[in-house]
């Protein structure tokens, strides 16, 4: 085949990939100007600039703040609305348990025949340190657009209920609060939960509750632009993610989850701010928001459907949905039609079932090998590069990076390839590549049935091109209509299986680039008819073609990797009193110290951590200056034993109104029992020292303490220390600010100051 008519080809491929990956971009921003029916990300800025003036722990100031504005904003739109206060205690993420005194906000917009309501649902607390513009200040933001054009309307049938959530940073604190205790817990319908793990990028539908068929038929028919794959649902339960929509799943209430990711680097830090979230996300979830209440606010919500559906987007973002027990019988005729295609290529000898065996064993090895060689180039990028070794996620300029690094996984794919061509014939490893993917299908097909498409839709299209070209061919030589069926064959593929490589560098960032290129090797299968029609099982040309652009990307990745004002460096820094033993320190989780930072850590007071901060993994202490600040306090309403059970009952409190605790027990008896603020902890007996302590965080701890009982076996000595925190550092010892282009991160350490406290009792 001439080079002309390869260039067409190759070119034709690439326009495919590029359209396909420009659908995963969010829509346009409406302007303000738009009707009053529209959803409009202007108008939503208004909220959104409010709401992430400052950051708003559980506790602060700020929160109380954000919750009075936010009140008043639901009262100027026209509808009731009320606090509900809780306390609520947390097991899911184990010891220290989680605990809070939450706010959560409840306002509802009244159907005219309700069947169940609408919950539309997003936290508005952010963590410390940080204006959570995106996490989740855009999700309040598309709540209040949403319900003003809802009200612009007429009436629905069904309720709506807005749920602002308090303490969903804290362990979907809030969210269980509302579904444990509220009245109307029992009449939601459907829950449609919004939140965000970036600064932008597309909004995906990424989880599901319970009996998602019949809502997700609905968001294919009625939200604009969606982008859903029941891939995401089978990656994020089996990863632990929780957000407020895990509560709802819990209770068997059907939902959807919607997120944006991209851009990563602004999650859970100060930069987290309105002026880098890109408008265009929020317009996209207040897309989905308002197209989905208005559909679901007039069914019938009674509804008994209780089946689950595979589900992902095509072309054009449509979405193509089916029932999960139609996933095995898909594989089998699959695996019927690779049967047949293998028969026939053994009959025209492209293939030998041995050649096509061989050929899946070398092609694992070939994935295997381009996964390792990329993770292997992350993990070095990331412990030599100064700029990406401070970076706890990706960098500011991640999109560089995954340029680069899909383009290096290709350039392996194909240099390796070119290798394997050496010893097997082009049909054996493009049948080996796909019996591959036939039994990816097979195994997703029966363990994680949501899975199962991306491998069967693709395995589809390539095993028809394969057999209208290489083995319809046999050994001619390639002609134009060769060219164009191999193009028309990968159409169906490029829509299903290119946008997982992208998603997967999104989700989990450059410091796990080995499976996002371990997924583009494993495309590159589908197209190995291709490759050698473009001359990549005899020359360098093709892998060359990707390892140039490749190493040109990483180049200028790696210099736009400094920071600015504009793309300020994290740093950890916190201030610790140590009541017990009358010392301070200054406290750091850093790798690298920037200057301003390493000034208050001189070499010759270096010292290893000792000072406990829960979740935190401290690299360094220093001494530090004393600070008389009032110490957390423990009084002993009661303290009795019988039967070889002691039973305390304590009160806990933060003299200096800190709005954060820690209560850690160390014992050499187990802890049989406990219960935080009336909330007992439902759990199996722990172990004390044995199991390294027992304890729990609390956050908005009320001006008067916590109650808390023990019942510990045996009668000895326990001893209890108590830790508080505030969100700010001592300014006193600051003896310059801080330069702007350095940040405070990360949010369970920096800027804040602890004070602890010991009691043995």
């Amino acid at each position: 085949m001439s080079w002309p008519l390869r260039l067409a080809v190759a070119l034709a491929l690439l326009a495919l990939v590029v359209l396909r990956l420009a659908e995963l971009r969010p829509p346009d921003v409406v302007p303000e100007s738009a009707p009053p029916g529209v959803f409009s990300a202007e108008r939503a800025l208004r909220h959104l600039a409010r709401i992430a003036a400052e950051p708003r722990p559980t506790g602060s100031a700020a929160h109380r703040r954000a919750r009075d504005d936010l009140l008043a904003r639901l009262s100027e739109l026209g509808v009731e609305a009320e606090v509900q206060r809780a306390s609520v205690l947390g097991t899911r993420w184990g010891l220290p348990y989680d605990a809070a005194r939450v706010e959560n906000i409840v306002a509802r917009l009244p159907g005219t025949d309700s069947t169940g309501a609408v919950a539309l649902v997003a936290h508005y607390d952010s963590v410390p340190g940080s204006p959570g513009a995106a996490d989740d200040g855009s999700g309040v933001a598309v709540l209040l657009e949403a319900l003003r054009a809802l009200k612009s309307g007429a009436p629905l049938r069904n309720d709506v209920l807005l749920l602002f959530t308090d303490a969903e940073e804290g362990g979907v604190l809030g969210g269980e609060a509302f579904m444990d205790e509220h009245p109307r817990r029992g009449e939601i319908g459907i829950a449609l939960n919004f939140d965000a793990r970036g600064a932008g990028g597309v909004v995906a539908m990424f989880d599901t509750g319970p009996g998602n068929a019949w809502p997700v038929r609905e968001l294919a028919r009625f939200a604009p632009h969606p982008v859903a794959s029941s891939l995401f649902s089978e990656v994020a339960r089996r990863m632990g993610h929780s957000t407020d929509l895990s509560v709802f799943k819990a209770a068997g209430i059907p939902g959807l989850n919607f997120a944006f990711s991209d851009g990563v680097a602004h999650y859970h830090a100060p930069s987290d701010t309105v002026s880098n979230l890109d408008l265009r996300s929020v317009q996209h979830a207040g897309d989905y928001a308002l197209s989905l209440a208005r559909r679901f606010g007039a069914l019938d919500l009674r509804r008994p459907d209780s089946a689950d559906a595979v589900f992902f987007n095509t072309w054009g973002t449509h979405v193509v949905a089916y029932p999960v027990p139609w996933a095995p019988p898909i594989a089998a005729l699959l695996a019927g039609l690779f049967v047949a295609v293998a028969l026939l290529a053994r009959r025209r000898r492209v293939a030998s079932p041995g050649g096509s065996a061989a050929g899946a064993l070398a092609f694992a090895a070939l994935i295997a090998g381009v996964a390792a060689a990329v993770g292997g180039l992350a993990w070095i990028l990331l412990r030599v590069h100064p700029a990406l070794r401070v970076m706890p996620l990706d960098p500011y300029n991640a999109p560089a990076y995954r340029v680069a690094l899909a383009l290096v996984a290709l350039a392996a794919s194909a240099a390796g390839y070119r290798l394997l061509r050496r010893r097997l014939g082009a049909g054996e490893l493009a049948l080996g590549a796909l019996l591959l993917w036939l039994v990816l299908l097979v195994a997703t097909s029966l363990a994680m049935p949501g899975a199962s498409f991306y491998f069967a839709f693709p395995l589809a299209s390539a095993l028809l091109g394969l057999l209208a070209v290489a083995i319809r061919r046999g050994g001619a030589p390639e002609t134009p209509g060769d060219a164009a069926l191999l193009v028309a064959a990968a159409a169906p593929g490029i829509a299903v299986a290119v946008p997982g490589p992208y998603l997967l560098f999104v989700a989990l960032g450059l410091p796990m680039a080995a499976a996002p290129a371990l997924v583009i090797a494993l495309v590159f299968g589908l197209f190995l008819p291709h490759a050698e029609l473009l001359g990549g099982g005899r020359s360098r040309r093709l892998s060359l073609a990707f390892a140039l652009p490749g190493a040109a990307a990483l180049a200028v990745a790696c210099a736009t990797s400094g920071f600015s004002e504009a793309r300020p460096r994290p740093a950890s820094l916190a201030y610790a009193l140590d009541g017990a033993a009358g010392t301070a320190h200054w406290l750091s989780a850093d790798r690298d110290l920037d200057p301003w930072t390493a000034s208050f850590f001189p070499a010759e007071r270096a010292q290893a951590p000792s000072f406990l901060v829960p979740f935190v993994p401290l690299t360094r202490q220093s001494e530090a200056e004393v600070v008389a600040l009032p110490k957390p306090s423990l009084t002993v309403t009661s303290d009795e034993t019988r039967g070889g059970v002691r039973t305390l009952r304590l009160r806990v409190a933060s003299p200096r109104g800190a709005p954060w605790l820690f209560a850690w027990v160390m014992s050499p008896a187990a802890v049989r029992s406990a219960e935080v603020d009336g909330r007992r902890v439902r759990e199996p007996v722990r172990a004390g020292a044995a199991a390294g302590g027992w304890g729990f965080t609390y956050m908005g701890v009320p001006a008067g303490g916590v109650e808390w009982s023990l019942e510990v076996a045996g009668a000895g000595p326990i001893e209890i220390r108590l830790v508080d925190r505030t969100y700010e550092l001592p300014r006193e010892l600051l003896r310059e600010p801080r330069p702007k282009e350095i940040m405070g991160a990360s949010f369970r350490l920096a800027d804040s100051t602890f004070v602890s406290q010991s009691f043995r009792l």
